[in-house]
């Protein structure tokens, strides 16, 4: 059986700071973000535009989903201000 070799230098490096800048001003939970289509492209696409660097949008959704799986706390998404028109 061949097994083929994982290099973590062949992955892409995403700037986490823009990603997570990004993802605030989106105002879209992550997991809704990575599960549209149109949405992940256009943010893909602005990513690509504020950094320079190529990205796939399967890569980038999986660092977003990685980013959110960390939390707050530990360097990951920061938690979305929700509207609650009105409601405690």
């Amino acid at each position: 059986m061949f097994h083929e070799v994982f290099n973590a230098s062949e992955s892409p490096m995403f700037d986490d700071n823009v990603l997570k800048e990004m993802y605030l001003e989106y105002n879209t939970a992550c997991d809704r973000l990575v599960s549209n289509p149109s949405k992940l492209l256009s943010f893909v696409e602005d990513y690509v535009q504020r950094t320079g660097q190529q990205a796939e949008p399967a890569l980038l959704a999986h660092r977003l989903l990685t980013l959110r799986k960390l939390g707050q706390a530990k360097g990951g998404l920061p938690r979305l201000r929700r509207a609650y028109h009105g409601r405690n």
